[in-house]
């Protein structure tokens, strides 16, 4: 009998649904006929295979950043938009719909800089309260608020035939029409994200036994902090930039990680980001056949991680 070594769990699930979203949708097909059907070939190549990889770079991206906020500001309902890069993409792609034509790659370009602006508005405030995490967090509590009282602004006078529904549906989230070339803004900063990140999992265990036992050891832990912040800024800004505003998916793939590999963060940070890339590529499929249309993907996201994290969270118990 085969025992699977349960740091392979991830790793094999995320291969198995990575697999199984190339073939599953409204046009069924059987493997067989990549390579023999020009329509099946069409569709595998150019339509689908783009799309699972911008998913799977989103999901860990976004998985990524949560967990890594969860151990910076030791707060474990922490996710992506603890400091207002959320709300700032999206107030980018918002006035890139509203004051010019419609254009992809401006509206994700727009995105991820008023993402990384946010953030640097959350980190300056925080420098002028001087109240270190605990200012950072308010900072960026503040600044998301900003940014998502700017979005009712420009939704309250937006055309409501033409703007206003493109607006919501970007903000919605969604992949839908996503081929090789719209990848190339967003990649780039993801990947650097996610290979940053998954480098640094050390330190995290280091940082949470204390600033003074990380000083002892070597360890310069406000540098650190600052570079694990910018690397989730990066990937979750890019990823949000892609996509739209995807919810849940940060906050809960790290807990759902926990549950099988513990808190060592040498494997709970891989392991969170197969989660997260596994996790969005299942709601990105439901998204794209439960119905004629295809669904928002934020709306998939809430419905099965909102009850996900509330029976983690009661199994657990909340600290």
């Amino acid at each position: 009998m085969i025992i699977l070594n349960k740091n392979y769990v991830f790793p094999f699930l995320f291969a198995g649904v990575f697999l199984f979203s190339l073939f599953v949708g409204r046009y069924m097909f059987d493997p067989s006929l990549i390579f023999t059907n020009s329509l099946a070939n069409n569709i595998f190549f150019d339509i689908r295979l783009p799309r699972a990889i911008a998913v799977s770079l989103a999901g860990a991206s976004l998985a990524l950043a949560g967990v890594s906020f969860q151990n910076i500001f030791k707060n474990y309902l922490a996710g992506p938009n603890i400091l207002g890069v959320t709300s700032g993409s999206a107030f980018g792609a918002s006035i890139a719909i509203l004051f010019f034509a419609y254009n992809p790659y401006l509206v994700q370009f727009s995105a991820f800089i008023f993402g990384v602006i946010a953030v640097y508005i959350a980190y300056k405030l925080s420098s002028l309260l001087k109240s270190g995490i605990v200012g950072l967090i308010l900072s960026g509590m503040a600044i998301s608020a900003f940014f998502s009282a700017m979005i009712g602004l420009i939704k309250y006078v937006a055309d409501p035939y033409e703007k206003l529904p493109t607006i919501v549906f970007w903000l919605l989230g969604s992949f839908v029409g996503l081929r090789w070339v719209d990848l190339g803004i967003s990649v780039i900063p993801m990947l650097i994200g996610i290979i940053g990140l998954v480098m640094l999992k050390w330190v995290f265990n280091i940082l949470a036994t204390g600033d003074e036992n990380a000083k002892s050891l070597g360890v310069d832990s406000k540098k650190l902090k600052n570079i694990t912040i910018f690397l989730a800024t990066l990937a979750a800004s890019a990823s949000t930039s892609l996509a739209g505003m995807i919810q849940w998916v940060g906050v809960v793939s790290p807990h759902i990680a926990r549950l099988l590999v513990g808190v060592d963060n040498r494997k709970l940070v891989p392991a969170s980001a197969f989660v997260g890339a596994t996790l969005l590529l299942l709601c990105d499929t439901l998204a794209r056949t439960l119905t004629p249309s295809e669904i928002p993907i934020s709306i998939i996201t809430s419905f099965i991680g909102a009850p996900i994290l509330i029976i983690i969270l009661s199994k657990r118990g909340v600290k």
